[in-house]
Formats: structure tokens, sequence, C-alpha cells
């Protein structure tokens, strides 16, 4: 057996765990074994509901419709069923329409699989059938109508569905709409609590269990989640667990789709003809049903086939937020990633195999002539750079980026053994991202170009995988190469935790990305460059025509702090640390020089507390030797952070930083190996001219 708990690699390996001897009856669709063998999300499907839950044609309309969903939703459906004696893990279109128009098909809960089997005969899995094959193949969702449960007058009956032991033994999450109302909901519960099975409702905290045709049973639910991916990380929790039960999730039908019947009082008149029929056993349900949809002229049928829609959208999610919380780990052709003990920053964005072109020539011409130079190779993206200059710093950071199962993502991750990567995908079916640097004889950047497609990877699905990561952090750091919804998500938990975030923009048109979310307010520090600066003051009202700013003097320094202060005012950030290149830092904030820097625990007093603005500009110095200043911006962001983490005032914080960037020039690697703390001259004065 797996042992899970901590070694998240293997998880994706359970998915493939199917093909064994026991299982040479199997015959999985090719979109469903392709699917497995990619870790993609699947989502089981029952038969029963096909064979015995609903009439011809609604039935095989139901059953296509369902799929639809799931496929919509970026997951594979995998109905199943037994045909011939064969399980079938994903049915085709003719096989479908074979098992809704059969007449002698034997519904199938566990114990009956080895006498259809043996014989060769055609069956509809019921969800105790279903989780049995789903668990078989490493299927981790399965999307019902219903589940069974105690039947009334079990004290008599001892009428049990197998649907309850079935949950007690096998891992898989049940995505229904309850317990059918035709059983004893109160008695069904508790035989689950007996049992050890973990039930939630999907909804706000406190809410009800629901009843099939009702949203509400009238019984508490145990436990509620909020969300599809809440209810994924129950999942994932079980497997960690190695509990071996499974999971029942109930989904409230809409309430839209409820109809106007009395299907309570039809349930009551079809119950009470079962106990006048002496009907028993497993044609109780489909002889309900079926009275059902006659007593309220079809509105039980489609109120049936609407919750099951719901189900498989619900379901879907549930899938595709598991596959992130577990592909997330996938390390395919990539070394095993490091993982630090310590609870550091955290670091979002790009992570890039740069190649840096420097021309030996004065001028660059763009005329197809060829120019003198030289090209060198190294790591480099934003939010590797500061993840590498912070780890040299002795910050153990962690990062979240993506970089594909290729060489140049292999060489990142192995070269980059002292940043904490265990938050990084590996993709397979992705490039690396890749950056190609023009400089100048000087070493200015003049242009660039970028293949950063996989940083789109970096979904607001997957970002609120890793909250608990991200709730942990001392600070957030998040760079403008992730998506923008991704970035909302960041600002969001960053908001909801009190976490600082740090933003740097890496290019003009990413340096507004964050300002249209509604909690950008979250964003306590932000690093822009002069143009960067001036792009964002450009959203103020009234300044879309703003002029640019060319030379840096006493009168632009002043307009440049307004321009800042109105930006901290107008967003509620609180800090803009404007770099200026070999013009030094202007540091605009909320409240005075001496006062302490926005920290995890000093976050509400710096929105809050301080009523005043200040801004200090603190002169650069020239670095005697200059190969390159690619990596000078992220040099300087990151020993300024590592000053702010240590609780350093605000001149040597800056102080480090441009330290820590006049290292970073004079190598051609963004930021340089001798990188370390040591290196930090805590006592070093930089003159500070107050502008505000």
């Amino acid at each position: 057996m797996l042992n899970l708990l901590g070694k998240r690699v293997g998880f994706c390996l359970l998915r493939r765990d199917f093909n064994t001897k026991a299982f040479s009856r199997f015959t999985l669709s090719s979109e469903v074994k392709e699917a497995l063998q990619n870790d993609q999300p699947i989502v089981a499907l029952e038969s029963t509901i096909i064979t015995h839950g609903m009439p011809y044609p609604a039935n095989i309309e139901m059953a296509r419709k369902t799929e639809a969903i799931i496929r919509e939703k970026g997951a594979v459906p995998a109905t199943i069923g037994i045909i011939k004696g064969n399980i079938h893990v994903g049915l085709s279109a003719d096989e479908l329409e074979y098992l809704a128009t059969s007449k002698e098909v034997t519904k199938t809960s566990r114990r009956d699989f080895p006498y259809l089997l043996a014989n060769k005969l055609d069956g509809g899995t019921t969800v105790s059938g279903t989780m049995v094959v789903a668990h078989r193949a490493g299927i981790k969702v399965f999307v019902t109508g219903g589940i069974g449960g105690v039947h009334r007058g079990a004290q008599k009956s001892m009428d049990i569905s197998a649907d309850l032991t079935e949950l007690s033994r096998t891992p898989v999450m049940v995505v229904s709409a309850g317990v059918k109302s035709i059983l004893d909901i109160g008695l069904t519960l508790e035989y689950l609590e007996t049992m050890g099975v973990c039930v939630a409702t999907l909804g706000n905290r406190g809410a009800n269990f629901p009843a099939f045709y009702s949203p509400d049973s009238g019984f508490s639910s145990p436990n509620c989640v909020r969300t599809p991916l809440e209810a994924a990380r129950l999942i994932k929790s079980n497997m960690e667990l190695d509990l071996n039960t499974g999971i029942l999730l109930g989904v409230p039908i809409p309430e839209d789709s409820r109809g106007n019947s009395d299907i309570e009082g039809a349930i009551q008149k079809a119950v009470a003809e079962v106990e006048a029929n002496n009907i028993g056993g497993k044609e109780i349900t489909p002889y309900i049903l079926s009275r059902l949809n006659e007593l309220t002229r079809g509105e039980s049928l489609r109120a049936n086939i609407a919750l099951v829609e719901n189900n498989a959208k619900i379901g879907a999610e549930v899938a595709t937020n598991l596959s992130t919380l577990l592909n997330s780990c996938s390390y395919t052709a990539a070394p095993p990633a490091r993982k630090s003990m310590q609870q550091g920053p955290v670091v979002v964005g790009g992570c890039i195999f740069d190649f840096v072109v420097k021309v030996n020539e004065d001028k660059i011409s763009l005329n197809g002539s060829t120019h003198l130079g030289n090209l060198q190779y190294s790591h480099g993206g934003v939010g590797r750079n500061l993840a590498d200059a912070l780890a040299r710093l002795n910050n153990h950071p962690r990062l979240i980026s993506a970089v594909g199962a290729d060489n140049q993502g292999s060489s990142i991750l192995k070269d980059n053994g002292h940043i904490d990567t265990s938050l990084v995908k590996v993709l397979s079916e992705k490039r690396t991202a890749t950056y190609t640097a023009i400089l100048d004889n000087t070493g200015d950047c003049k242009f660039g170009v970028g293949d950063m497609a996989i940083h789109d990877t970096i979904t607001r699905d997957f970002v609120l995988s890793l909250e608990d990561d991200i709730s942990s952090a001392p600070l957030l750091i998040s760079d403008g190469n992730i998506p923008e919804d991704s970035l909302d998500c960041l600002l969001e938990l960053c908001g909801k935790h009190s976490v600082p975030m740090f933003y740097e923009p890496t290019c003009l048109r990413k340096a507004i990305k964050p300002l249209s979310s509604k909690f950008i307010g979250s964003m306590t520090y932000c690093s822009p460059n002069l143009n960067e600066l001036m792009s964002m003051a450009r959203t103020l009202p009234g300044s879309k025509d703003l002029a640019d700013i060319e030379d840096i003097n006493p009168m632009t320094l002043t307009q440049l702090a307004e321009l800042s202060v109105r930006l901290l005012d107008h967003y509620g950030l609180s800090v803009l640390l404007l770099t200026l290149s070999k013009e030094g830092v202007l540091l605009t904030r909320r409240g005075n020089l001496s006062d302490p820097l926005p920290t995890k625990y000093k976050l509400n007093k710096a929105r809050q507390g301080y009523s005043r603005y200040s801004s200090v500009h603190y002169p650069g110095t020239p670095a005697q030797h200059v190969v390159s200043v690619s990596g000078a911006g992220d040099c300087l962001t990151a020993g300024f952070i590592t000053g702010v983490l240590q609780g350093k005032q605000q001149g040597q914080c800056v102080a480090a930083g441009m330290q820590a960037a006049k290292m970073s020039c004079g190598v051609s690697a963004a930021v340089p190996t001798k990188l370390s703390i040591d290196q930090l001259n805590w006592e070093q004065n930089i003159e500070a001219i107050v502008i505000l």
C-alpha cells in the first residue's frame, strides 16, 4: 500500500493503479484510458439511473447531457456498466443506447458482480457497484442523483441500502442531491455517522442536509463546504490519512428545478402502495420513482434530471480542483523538489530560462545586419530571481510557479536547490518559459522577446489550492507574469489572512494589472520603475493625459512624490518603492520616515493608523563595473524585503537593497552567487532627502 502521507507525488501514481490481473474484465474507453494515463480529472457515473431509474428516451437524453456537462467543465465522464459480463468504464454512444433500451439488465450492487461476470450478463451499476469499480480504476469522484439509505420501517424490515456500507469501506466521494426522500433520512445520517463516513453539504455553515427533491431535509448537515475546491480538499485529506472510507457530498437541488407538485405527498402514497403490495428489496426504488412520475405528471422526473445535471456540474468542478491539488506535484522528467522546513515568504511568479544577448557595438541597427556581441544563458524570471536572492539572503522563500518537463525546466529545478520549489508545477505538455534580452554595450536592456504561455497555468484554482501555504507566510511577493484573475485571488487571500503583499510589476503593461481588483487595498508594497509608475498614475481620475517625466531633478521628484501619494490614497496601498536606476530610490509611504514598515503583525496599523504620508529620496551611487543590470531591480527588492522581514528601519532596508543591486550589476546572471546576508552592511548610511 502506498504511504501517501506527505508524499505528494504518490497521489498521481494512485490514479494509474488499475492495470492488474484482478481487473482483466475491465474495458476502459480510449477517452478514460488516456485521462488516467495523463492524470486528467475524471468523474464516474452510475448506470442504474439509466437502466432502472428513468423511462426511455428520457434516460438516454439525460445520460448524454450529463456527460456533455462534465466535458464542458474540463473533466472526462466515465459511465460504468456491465455488458456481456465485462465491466465497462466509459461507455460509447452505442453502449449507452444498448443499456438504455435493454429489458434484461440486472441492478448491480457489490454482491452481484460475481454472478453477472460468471454468466456474462448485463448490469446497471448502483451507487455501491459504481463505487467499487471507480475505486479499482483510480477514480476519486462519482456523481449520482441520490444515494440509498435506511428505509422507512427498517426497524422491522432491516432494509438498509448497500450504498451506506460501501461508503464505509470504499474511498470515493459520492456527489449526490442527498438521500432519496423516500427513505428515513434521520436514521440514514445516524447510520453513516456510526460507520465513520464523512458527510458534508455544499453550502454555508449550518446548512441542512438535502433530501433529493428538497434542498432541506430538516436534518442538520454534519459538515459544510462552500466551494468545489473545499470539497476537493476533503478528498485530498482523506487520501493523506489513508482512511479507506468514502465521502458523501450533498448538493441541494436548485430552487428553480423543484416544480410545484406535492412530491412529499406523492412519496407517502407510493410508499403506502409498496407496503400494500408487498414490494421489497431492490424493486422498491424503481417502483416508487415510476409512481412518483405518474402521480406528479412528470414533474418528479424533470426535477430528477435537473438535479442530476446540477450534480454533474459540481462533481466535475470537484474533480478538476482535485486534479489541480494533486497534479501540482507532477515531477515528470524533473528532479525532486526541495522542501524547506521553515515558513519563509511566498513568491509567486515566473520561472524563465533567460538568454542574454549583449551587443558590443555602439549602435544597434534594426535593419537585418549582424552585430558583434556575445550570448549567455541563465535562469531568470522575476519570481525565480526574487526567490533566488531571498534564499541567498537567508529568508527561506517558497516559490509558486510552473515549468515544463523539458531540459530547461529540469535545469532550473536542479540548479536552484537552495530554493523551496515544492510548490512549482512541472507540466509535461508545456514549454518552460524563455526570455531573450537584447542589451547594448553599456548593459542597458533595449528590448526583449518572451515565450511565457506556461504562466497561464498558474490559475486561480491553483492559487486557491495553496491557500494554507499562503496564509502561513510572513509576506507574499508576486510578479506580474501570472493571470489577472490569479493575481486578484492572491490579493483576496492576503486580505483574508492579513498577509502583506508585495507586487513587482515586471513591465509597463503589467503595472496596472492589479489596480482593477476590488481587493487592491490588500496590496501593501509595490516597486515600479519610473515608466511603470507613470502608467499606474494615468489610471487616477483626471490623469489620463499625464505627460512622461524625462529628467530626475528636485522638481520632478516632488511631482513623483505627489503622484505616489495619490496612488497610495486612491488604491489604499501602504508603500511605493519607486526605483530610479542610477538616481536611486524614491520611497513614498503612509506614516513617517521613522515609523516601522508594514509587516504581518503591524499591517492594520500601517493601513489605517497613519494619517499622513511621507516621501524620501535615497540617491544612488554608480556601480564601478557593470556587466548587466537585468537583475538589479530584483536584487534591490530582495535586499529591501530582507530588511523589512528583519524589522530594520526604512533607510537600512533601502541601503540593503542598493547593496544587493550593485552586486548584481557586476555579473551576467540576474542574481550573483556571492550574494549573502553576510555581504550586507546594515550600518551603511544613505543620504535621505525628504521630499514630502
